[in-house]
């Protein structure tokens, strides 16, 4: 015999591998062949003593649907690994998986290594054969262990054909033996709505092109789809053209997609139905508006707002603020102030709103989210409710002045009958009478600037000249309460930015209230002075103080502690003050009795 054969005078192995792929038997050949005990390979996993390359070969052996296979193998040994050609046979049940096992041959190759394939070639071996895949061929020896490697499947087709895929695409096929892939037409494993374009690409490649990446869905063996990017490139294969395949698992990419194009619709639907207007502006144009916001603006259509500039709905030097205090702000705080602005719709018409304006980005330039709620009819019915406690303000110091102008009608009725009477230099009377009706003209028209309706209009007024009038109209009540002012104006020009009858609105609920906090008289004091570029006016009584819990409550809409009080003038003066930018705190005096009002304001051209 021939004793350059590989198959001729060699030892063999024999084992018997069950249906978990464990050794139940192995001869005692092993000793000589693998300088290894039989007792080390009973009872382990065949693929333990198979080279890491040729793994797949014996690969989920449970589910081998032939009942013999034959390859080349490299099997561990003590001190390396020998090659060979093994052969398996089934011995067990084939229609009872569970009862199935296999005989598995080794016989030795001599003179054969992964590297030395000549003598192969010479007596007509491959480096794989298997009367399973028809004596050929899968891949060549080099690049095979790196694309059994790879993450991604990889498929060699021919003529529409799969002549081989790696492990990975095998799993993520759901693929347990390669034989149900392999020769096998490969539109059986892709969705077919993708059947068209593949053969297109396929045609393509067959011609020497490539292809671009493509987004496909392929059938699992479980009938699941699955989603791949999928490349395509021109290779030769057996002296064939053929496909190299790389199959990229998107299936997570995927999953992530329509998560998040589910939440995207989601908020979408949330932002197209809320009743309130959002939008966003960058380069002072509108960029987004939802369907409340054309409703609100009068728009027609989303052309006639979408791209245009913002200024014709807002006051040019309004939004420049806004941006400035937003987006240009070197803070960056989690609560957004809340402003109240007027719009102009596009039919002219004018809106009260309150307004979130939060930082953002669009088209990586820098943006303006609003989200605005139209408020016209609450700043209506805060307009009655100012106006009613006008009415009702000056109802309560009606008697006041009632006693304010019966004195100076006195004197000059006084007068009038000295007159008469012709014994008294007149000119000096006439001095004093028109000095009394000076005095009554002054009071009647506080009183009716109190109570008459007026359109809101901001100019620069000065706190100290309002603090006068103001109590000019009190010192009736003040002189009845036995109640003295006292004035310290720290400065001289306390120029606010305001609506001055508001202002005096202000006044005169607070000071009127320190008055009647006073049951037993005193001094009700006034003061001004600077701090940090507001104005602050301090108005202080020596009553008995306000409790804890009535502070807590001080200007929530119709809480009062009086008899007969509305609890709607503290809550108006706390709301002109607040859209005046500024703020009224409350406390009681530590030293002594009393309580001091501290209302501030932005003081007008303060640096």
């Amino acid at each position: 015999m021939d004793q350059s054969d590989p198959d001729s005078n060699n030892i063999s192995l024999f084992l018997v591998i069950d249906q978990l792929g464990k050794i139940k038997y192995c001869s005692t050949s092993s000793e000589t062949l693998l300088n290894m005990d039989n007792s080390k390979l009973i009872g382990k996993p065949i693929r333990e003593h198979i080279h890491q390359e040729d793994l797949y070969l014996v690969e989920n052996l449970v589910e081998q649907p032939t009942n013999s296979a034959s390859f080349l193998v490299r099997l561990k040994t003590a001190d390396g690994f020998l090659c060979g050609k093994a052969n398996i046979v089934s011995v067990g049940s084939s229609a009872n998986i569970n009862e199935r096992e296999w005989l598995f041959t080794f016989s030795q190759v001599p003179g054969w290594s992964p590297t030395n394939n000549k003598l192969y070639r010479e007596k007509g071996y491959t480096r794989y054969e298997s009367n399973a895949l028809g004596d050929k061929p899968l891949i060549e020896n080099y690049a095979h262990d790196l694309i059994e490697k790879l993450p991604n499947g990889v498929l060699i087709i021919v003529d529409g054909k799969v002549e081989y895929i790696n492990w990975t695409g095998c799993q993520l096929l759901g693929i347990h033996n390669r034989m149900q892939i392999i020769e096998k037409d490969v539109y059986r494993f892709i969705d077919p709505k993708f059947h068209d374009i593949v053969e297109h690409r396929l045609t393509s490649v067959a011609r020497g092109k490539n292809v671009g990446l493509m987004e496909q869905q392929w059938i699992r063996a479980d009938g699941s789809l699955i989603d791949f990017d999928v490349m395509s490139t021109p290779t030769m294969f057996r002296g064939k053209i053929a496909s190299f395949v790389v199959l990229v698992n998107i299936a997570h990419r995927k999953n992530f997609q329509n998560i998040l194009q589910k939440s995207r619709e989601r908020f979408r639907t949330l932002i197209q139905n809320t009743i309130d207007t959002i939008g966003i502006i960058c380069e002072e144009k509108w960029v987004f508006i939802n369907e409340s916001g054309l409703k609100m603006l009068e728009a027609n259509s989303y052309g006639e707002i979408i791209g245009k500039s913002i200024f014709h709905n807002i006051a040019e030097n309004h939004f420049k603020d806004i941006w400035k205090r937003t987006v240009n702000s070197s803070k960056h705080e989690k609560k957004h102030p809340l402003f109240e602005q007027a719009w102009t719709t596009f039919q002219d018409k004018k809106l009260y709103t309150e307004m979130v304006a939060i930082p953002t980005t669009y088209l990586g330039k820098k943006a303006l989210q609003i989200i605005v709620r139209d408020i016209s009819e609450r700043k209506k019915a805060e307009e009655l409710m100012v106006q009613s406690e006008k009415l009702s303000v000056a109802g309560q110091l009606a008697a006041g002045i009632a006693h304010e102008i019966r004195n100076p009608l006195t004197a000059i009725k006084g007068f009038f009958k000295l007159i008469e009477s012709g014994n008294y230099h007149t000119s000096d009377y006439y001095q004093i009478i028109n000095g009394e009706l000076n005095r009554i003209e002054l009071i009647c028209s506080e009183l009716l600037l109190l109570a008459k309706p007026q359109a809101v209009q901001f100019r620069t007024v000065s706190i100290s000249a309002l603090l006068k009038d103001v109590t000019l109209l009190l010192e009736t009540q003040a002189i009845i309460n036995d109640v003295w002012f006292e004035f310290d104006f720290q400065i001289e020009k306390d120029y606010v930015k305001a609506d001055g009858n508001q202002l005096k609105q202000v006044f005169i609920n607070i000071i009127k209230n320190g008055i009647e906090a006073m049951e037993n008289g005193g001094t009700l004091s006034v003061r001004t002075a600077v701090q940090n570029g507001f104005l602050s006016i301090l108005i202080s009584d020596e009553g008995p103080g306000i409790s804890e819990k009535v502070l807590s409550k001080l200007g929530e809409p119709f809480f009062t502690t009086k008899e007969n009080g509305t609890g709607l003038g503290l809550m108006i003066s706390f709301n002109i003050i607040k859209n005046l930018n500024g703020s009224i705190e409350i406390e009681n005096k530590k030293d002594k009795k009393g309580t001091t009002f501290n209302i501030q304001l932005p003081l007008e051209g303060y640096n």
